[in-house]
């Protein structure tokens, strides 16, 4: 069980706008880092304008590679978290929440008139909930002891797919996307056109 990243955006249904982001690759190696990165930022992005106002949902990635694990704040922040196929739904909810949390009491004010990706807020505490939450049973043990642990209800469980809309294909946004360098996108279409469950996420 593994969490790759965590990354929190201000909501736009176009195009989420990326407010800090937390990823843990070392599992990966040098060379695969930088074309994972780029796709864990596209699809993160992806689910983020697409999890509506006060819902959370969960995707599955094709060939079981991972879940990006969503909640869309009322306040207007998104928090995704990618983790590997077998990390509890309930802990990955649980690191939102908290996450969230902590990130609009630092930051009151200064995320809410943003218009594109930000770079200036400094959150080390969002490295500190990916190292904490790695392991899910020790986690689980820290939130299970906080009062205000929420309980994971009404969570959507989707597949990339359906996450479309209607004339979407993965293959179009990834063409149109910025996060994603033309080495990216031609790894996704040949590991797709051969079929191969490399494990990316």
């Amino acid at each position: 069980m593994k969490l790759f990243s965590i990354i929190i955006y201000k909501f736009n249904p176009e195009q989420a706008f990326e407010v800090s982001k937390h990823m843990e690759l070392g599992s990966f190696s040098f060379f695969e880092r930088g074309t994972i990165k780029e796709h864990i930022r596209f699809h993160s992005r992806l689910i983020a304008s697409r999890t509506p106002v006060g819902k959370r949902q969960s995707i599955a990635f094709e060939n079981n590679l991972g879940m990006c694990h969503a909640y869309t704040h009322p306040c207007g922040l998104t928090a995704c978290v990618l983790s590997d196929a077998e990390y509890p739904m309930r802990v990955a909810f649980t690191l939102i929440s908290e996450l969230l949390r902590v990130f609009q009491e630092k930051f009151a004010g200064q995320w809410e008139d943003a218009s594109a990706d930000m770079e200036s807020l400094q959150f080390p505490e969002g490295d500190d909930f990916l190292k904490k939450f790695q392991n899910p049973a020790e986690a689980d043990k820290l939130t299970k002891v906080q009062k205000d642990l929420d309980e994971v209800k009404d969570v959507v469980m989707q597949s990339i797919e359906d996450l479309l809309k209607r004339g979407e294909t993965l293959d179009a946004l990834m063409q149109k996307s910025q996060d994603l360098s033309t080495t990216s996108y031609q790894f996704y279409k040949t590991a797709k056109k051969n079929n191969q469950c490399c494990k990316l996420y």
